[in-house]
């Protein structure tokens, strides 16, 4: 990639998750110009801290974050989603972190696998969960739960950004497909990446350059996918 001109690529996610994101993407030779569509809160009432045999499930960076602001305490063993959720658990200072593989069904088969019924299982999460990993886990006999530590909702205006100035735009949730798709911005001439299938879906019609998708919910499959677009098709910056 040359480093006269670095493509520009929107991050789209919340902060504080976007200012990673934008360290990530620059390493792999973008700009990164960061204007969240979605902004995070703290829920009125913060649950009660899991009981000292529980099991705590994360499947997002912030739910991590907001978990860690609230309490101080790291002996719970955790399952994250994947590989990136499990090194924010690690960088915070959690012990035995354990990763499924990308999904909500991985999270549920490594509980299943790893920890008997008698483990209480928390998953601590945002107000917007996709997956039903509780709900299969109670199906199962485990005595588990949803704690809402952080609630994401969209900007109410379209950030202040020239979208002429850009050249990918990468999209991390289905509500911040949504979202984005809701402000119509003029994305003619730009190319998006979604981290998943169902997030691309959720962008529905959106007018753009171009479309892809990561092979697994990861921000290096993201950039992987788009290195391998331009490759194919000189039409798109690399």
């Amino acid at each position: 990639m040359s480093l006269a001109v670095k493509p520009t690529v929107w991050i789209t996610r919340t902060a504080p998750a976007a200012f990673e994101s934008a360290a990530v993407w620059a390493k792999a030779g973008y700009a990164a110009a960061v204007a969240p569509v979605l902004e995070i809160s703290k829920p009125d009432i913060i649950p009660a801290p899991p009981a000292r045999s529980g099991v705590i499930i994360f499947t997002s960076g912030n739910a991590i974050n907001a978990f860690a602001q609230h309490s101080p305490a790291r002996h719970w063993p955790v399952v994250t989603v994947g590989q990136q959720t499990k090194r924010i658990a690690l960088d915070l200072g959690f012990k035995t972190v354990s990763a499924a593989k990308g999904s909500s069904e991985s999270v549920t088969d490594h509980i299943l696998e790893h920890y008997d019924r008698s483990r209480p299982i928390y998953h601590c999460a945002g107000n917007h969960v996709r997956g039903t990993i509780t709900e299969d886990l109670k199906a199962a006999g485990y005595h588990a739960q949803r704690d809402l530590y952080y609630a994401s909702a969209p900007v109410t205006a379209m950030p202040k950004l020239d979208t002429t100035q850009l050249h990918y735009a990468a999209i991390y949730s289905p509500l911040g497909a949504k979202t984005l798709a809701s402000f119509s911005p003029d994305l003619s001439d730009v190319v998006l990446v979604s981290i998943s299938k169902a997030v691309d879906d959720a962008l529905g019609g959106l007018p753009c350059k171009a479309r892809y998708i990561a092979s697994e919910p990861k921000e290096a499959a993201m950039i992987d996918a788009l290195t391998k677009a331009a490759m194919k098709n000189s039409d798109i910056p690399l």
